[in-house]
């Protein structure tokens, strides 16, 4: 069984934002999760039988490619007690429209009715209805309305909801546009991304 991940990546400007972002967590709080990883946004990730396959069904990607369509980066936001990390998770929104909801659920399908997509993980996540149907149906639980398109900057543990930093994260205004071309895949082993190919048939 394998891990990948479709990502959407950013322009130097919108990368360099979340990047230094990074490194003020990094100098307050030490090491945390997600703090190594690459700037991306996640369409999805999921459990599959072979990478092999999908390679496959993306190996003769339609001639007419399609048209950049743009992103916004807007307001920071905070899971707390994020169920998957056990910390709070920093982010950034990004926009939600119907161009990147379409996306995502378009691949999702794609890969389900051409690819063995494993759904047998128990998570805490799926004591909601909705992300337990999503995660039968699809093998990831984060589909449709539910879905809130972000860039983590880090998920950060024993952290006390008074710190001031918690404030600071908040009031930040910032509002990026950035072109989107292609959506990029990887394999993921732990904090390892190996990536495999990229896609600009959207």
């Amino acid at each position: 069984m394998y891990k990948i991940a479709a990502f959407i990546e950013f322009d130097k400007k919108i990368t360099n934002k979340i990047l230094n972002q990074k490194k003020i967590v990094r100098k307050k709080f030490g090491n945390q999760t997600y703090l190594n990883h690459p700037v991306h946004l996640t369409l999805f990730t999921l459990d599959i039988e072979k990478i092999s396959k999908l390679k496959k069904i993306y190996k003769n990607p339609k001639k007419k490619q399609n048209k950049p369509f743009l992103i916004n980066l807007t307001k920071p936001g905070i899971f707390y007690n994020d169920p998957v990390t056990g910390g709070h998770t920093f982010f950034h929104h990004i926009k939600k429209n119907k161009k990147i909801s379409e996306i995502q659920l378009k691949h999702l399908k794609k890969i389900n009715k051409n690819l063995v997509v494993y759904k047998k993980k128990k998570t805490n996540l799926l004591k909601n209805k909705i992300l337990e149907k999503n995660y039968k149906k699809y093998g990831f639980p984060f589909v449709g309305n539910i879905w809130i398109p972000h860039v983590t900057i880090a998920s950060i543990k024993n952290l006390n909801k008074n710190n001031k930093y918690i404030k600071q994260f908040l009031s930040i205004k910032i509002k990026i546009r950035c072109p989107i071309k292609e959506i990029k895949f990887y394999k993921i082993t732990k904090d390892r991304h190996d990536f495999l190919f990229n896609v600009k048939d959207f």
